[in-house]
């Protein structure tokens, strides 16, 4: 099953690929062209003797026809280049009816187009292809429905005005009894993605963020490579502590945002993910007052401050480590870090000042 997200709301609706279409053994269906287009979701089935049936679709439908209006070649290259146009998914061509088998003009065409077209036997109605997917689509709105109920449970719970107790039973329907639970939280991807969700995994969807609880971290790095998004983890942390591991892992997704891949809540607690936290307008005087100046120096004046400041501040503030590091004789060391002291007003052998001193470096350092 695969999903497509067309509101903010989260997975909007469930659908079906081409591949899983071709798939399904009841109908027996043979590809015979635009094996390139497999993975094209599927909305509806169009059944059409129409040569140009183009204005009368929507677009991600699979078109069935038996060729009554193809006989001739250039109709049927017409007939794929209309489907194709309407951005329809694939062709199906029931063999049996007008001809024994898909004709040669209808493949090529298929073929140069990387439209999928497949064989349709003389035994499979047309009408079942629908009925097919309305029964597929109604599972679909089931599992849609009970991920926005747990979202939903879940932002509750998160905020402080629900108990992790009203998530139980569909913690423990998920196969996660009295355990403690890994919390991860994603975006809802922009486009189709894998969705079926194997046991022992649980999964709401709210404000376009999934938030998945398992007993370890694989399923989320699983998913959130799968659906090539970031991805926060929080704890792992008991039911009766479930909002923490929310707030860790939401914590953790608004870092992962920002740099990408996937933030652990052990992340968190680090010097560049506080700064990461703050906004640009709490950084900016760092910059305006220490940095800028710096490099306005180094600017006028050939001088190398900014890169001495930044060794100085790799050094952990060690002036011998320093030296050698860009090496200077230490008491040329010693005048450069006083000359950052005459330009800034901070003094880099003092503890305040050097985390004033390393705050717009960073911030420095993302601005550039």
């Amino acid at each position: 099953m695969t999903v497509t997200r067309e509101s903010p709301s989260g997975l909007s609706r469930l659908r079906l690929t081409v591949a899983e279409l071709l798939a399904e053994s009841r109908f027996q269906l043979r590809l015979v062209a635009g094996g390139g287009g497999l993975d094209r979701p599927i909305r509806w089935a169009h059944s059409t003797e129409l040569l140009n049936p183009g204005p009368y679709l929507r677009g991600h439908e699979i078109v069935l026809t038996v060729g009554a209006s193809l006989r001739e070649p250039a109709l049927a290259v017409a007939f794929a280049e209309s489907v194709h146009a309407s951005t329809a998914s694939a062709i199906g061509y029931g063999i049996g009816d007008v001809t024994p088998e898909v004709p040669e003009a209808l493949r090529e065409a298929c073929e140069r187009l990387d439209l999928p077209l497949f064989e349709v036997p003389p035994n499979v109605p047309f009408v079942s292809f629908t009925e097919w997917l309305a029964e597929r689509l109604a599972t679909a709105h089931d599992v849609e429905h009970d991920r926005q109920e747990v979202g939903r449970l879940l932002v509750l719970v998160g905020s402080g005005l629900a108990s992790a107790e009203a998530v139980r039973g569909h913690v423990e329907r998920a196969g996660l009894p009295d355990r403690p639970l890994v919390v991860a939280a994603l975006p809802v991807p922009e486009v189709p993605t894998g969705t079926e969700t194997p046991p022992g995994i649980l999964l709401g969807v709210a404000d376009g963020v999934a938030v998945l609880l398992a007993a370890d971290e694989l399923p989320a790095r699983e998913l959130a490579a799968s659906w090539l998004v970031p991805c926060g983890i929080g704890g792992p942390v008991p039911l009766a502590q479930l909002a923490r591991g929310l707030s860790e892992s939401r914590a953790a997704l608004d870092l992962a945002r920002r740099r990408g891949g996937i933030v652990r809540s052990g992340d968190l607690a680090t010097f560049t993910a506080l700064l990461g936290g703050i906004g640009p307008h709490r950084l900016e005087p760092f910059i305006e007052q220490i940095a800028r100046p710096l490099a306005a120096y180094d600017a006028a004046h050939g001088t190398r401050l900014i890169d001495t400041l930044q060794a100085f501040l790799e050094s952990d503030g060690s002036v011998g480590t320093a030296s050698r590091a860009l090496f200077l004789h230490v008491n040329s060391l010693r005048h450069r870090l006083a000359r950052i002291e005459a330009v800034t007003g901070r003094n880099p052998l003092r503890f305040e000042d050097r985390i004033a001193l390393a705050v717009a470096m960073w911030a420095w350092g993302a601005q550039n």
